[in-house]
């Protein structure tokens, strides 16, 4: 019996691509029509591999220009100089300042709320990850002490060991807790082999890995999330 949801942030919650597109294409210069989707993926699978080498000012400037080249590589685009990544980090941070949730959640998490704990497992510095939490206003829904980060677990998805502390904290055993999620390796996968049900968000329509873990629901659109998710509070539709 699910007793909790727990919710990814970034692509979950609300729309990363878009933010992520509109500051990088006038850095590259190419058109917000361009595709850029394999660029995003590559920049975001990058997001929990910030190390303790790179814990400086100075370092961490370093690894951004990495990891957007790295990105930037995965669509055979060309490498940008550090300056032109330092611009593109201040305008994607801008962008990030008027993210919302997508559209439904709210009445949705209001329903959620009124029957299950609810929680957030993200990658990512915790200031950095707590900033977007609070102008998604999700402390309506959600108390700091079920809001897990990377940075302060000293683990980051998709090491299972970031769901089973959040066990602990919710007080459940892993079956009765459920995770929302956009990315199928560090969410779902991890979900699932920490003992979780999974609910993959699968808006950016991709394939699973053959022979892999099977995801307990899959959604492909904001609408059939909030559908879904309203199923679990016994409501068939908004």
């Amino acid at each position: 019996m699910i007793k909790a949801v727990v919710f990814d942030v970034d692509d979950t919650l609300y729309d990363q691509k878009a933010p992520f597109v509109a500051a990088l294409a006038p850095i590259i210069q190419l058109p917000t029509s361009f595709d850029l989707t394999r660029t995003f993926q590559a920049y975001r699978r990058q997001s929990g591999q910030l190390t303790k080498s790179f814990l400086s000012r100075k370092n961490i400037a370093e690894w951004e220009v990495t990891r957007l080249n790295t990105a930037l590589h995965a669509q055979d685009l060309p490498p940008v100089t550090p300056e032109a990544a330092a611009a593109f980090q201040d305008a994607y941070t801008h962008k990030l300042q008027h993210i919302a949730l997508f559209p439904g959640l709210a009445t949705v998490l209001n329903r959620l709320k009124a029957q299950y704990q609810l929680g957030i497992i993200t990658n990512g510095q915790t200031d950095y990850q707590l900033a977007k939490v609070m102008r998604l206003h999700m402390q309506r829904w959600i108390d700091r002490q079920t809001i897990l980060t990377s940075e302060e677990a000293g683990v980051a998805k998709p090491d299972p060991q970031i769901f089973t502390m959040m066990n602990r904290r919710l007080n459940l055993r892993a079956s009765e807790i459920v995770y929302v999620g956009d990315c199928y390796s560090l969410d779902i996968r991890a979900a699932k082999q920490a003992g979780w049900q999974a609910f993959w968000f699968n808006h950016r329509n991709f394939e699973i890995p053959d022979g892999d873990w099977t995801p307990d629901q899959t959604v492909e659109s904001p609408a059939e999330l909030q559908q879904l998710l309203l199923a679990l509070t016994g409501v068939a539709q908004l």
